[in-house]
């Protein structure tokens, strides 16, 4: 199947042409998240990453991560594979997409940036832009397998391994020829992981050599940074990660920002606390009250960030194991940043 790019990009509709997603983030892209930012403005989302060989090994789905199920709030959503072998990703596809619930996803997205060793060890994530006719496998066997269920698939990956081997261009080019419906790059290199900056010309590189739909992620917070990419490339959309993290009003944000030059206006307290509330209680409803707690803990540390004696809050929120005692901390904050 070979996708055009009217294909993918007829899904999405955003009345300011300014399409803007949620990146996939292990731990984050959960969907009570997901569903939050997709109430406060976000074009799409991706799930966290999931094994294909994890599906392929519980084909019924019983253990494979709540994390992938959708949110009624979701307007468009992917699922995210990582693996290293063709076929786990055409069975666990055709699993996927055959499940009454998982096959609500819009398109599915392979993970081909992922930099922790735990993936890469594996010979996957980051670790296929060393392989790319391997890659390229991989992508042909997923786009025949989605392709039996009317669905797309896209690539998500790093500029680079590393300084000396940036070839997103050349691999976006051949990825293309498999029948990819478009390709988000991740503007750092797998040895970079989330720190440096990230090489925004890696998107002009990419463009010249592959037509897809292009998506940019990495070091894009703000209105701003959406106004000096646009005067480096084109890119059809943008992903935001590490800055949504704490923050799901980030989305709206940016909209706001790129109305006009000024700040946008500050979130209020009470909408901060109804947002971060909705998180919790997504949680709760999809893990048990317990679990959801010890899960929403690193969250809470993004929530507080910036707040006076957050350090003191994010202690004390580490230790909350029942919603009413994380509820009486979160009022202590929204107070304290009134």
């Amino acid at each position: 199947m070979n996708s055009k790019p009217g294909d993918f990009m007829s899904m999405f509709r955003a009345e300011d042409g300014l399409i803007l997603g949620l990146a996939p983030m292990a731990g984050t892209s959960t969907p009570p998240f997901r569903g939050l930012v997709s109430e406060l403005s976000a074009t799409f989302t991706i799930s966290e990453l999931v094994s294909a060989r994890g599906i392929v090994y519980n084909p019924h789905m019983e253990k494979v991560s709540r994390y992938l199920l959708p949110d009624p709030r979701e307007r468009l959503y992917a699922i995210q594979l990582f693996g290293h072998d063709p076929a786990d990703f055409s069975t666990a596809i055709e699993i996927l997409l055959a499940h009454p619930v998982y096959s609500q996803t819009d398109w599915i997205d392979i993970n081909m940036g992922c930099p922790v060793k735990k993936v890469c060890g594996t010979g996957a994530g980051a670790a296929l832009m060393l392989k790319p006719d391997l890659a390229c496998a991989i992508a042909a066997a997923a786009v025949e397998a989605a392709a039996k269920f009317n669905k797309l698939v896209t690539v998500k990956m790093r500029s680079g391994w590393d300084a000396r081997e940036i070839n997103a261009p050349s691999l976006a080019g051949r990825l293309e020829s498999e029948g990819v419906a478009g390709i988000t790059v991740h503007a750092r290199s797998r040895d970079q992981f989330y720190s440096g900056k990230a090489d925004w010309e890696i998107f002009a590189a990419v463009r010249e050599e592959c037509s897809l739909p292009l998506c940019g992620n990495g070091d894009i917070k703000t209105a701003a940074d959406i106004r000096r990419l646009q005067e480096l490339v084109r890119l059809d959309a943008y992903q935001i990660g590490r800055a949504a993290m704490g923050n799901p009003f980030v989305f709206e944000q940016i909209r706001e920002g790129m109305k006009s030059e000024g700040l946008p206006p500050e979130i209020s307290s009470e909408r901060w606390l109804k947002a971060v509330l909705n998180h919790l209680d997504g949680m709760i409803e999809l893990l048990g009250q317990e679990a959801a707690c010890r899960e929403m803990r690193s969250q809470f540390a993004y929530y507080v960030r910036g707040v006076r004696n957050a350090a003191d809050f994010r202690d004390r929120l580490m230790q909350t194991e029942d919603r009413q005692s994380a509820v009486d901390i979160l009022l202590e904050v929204a107070e304290r940043r009134g």
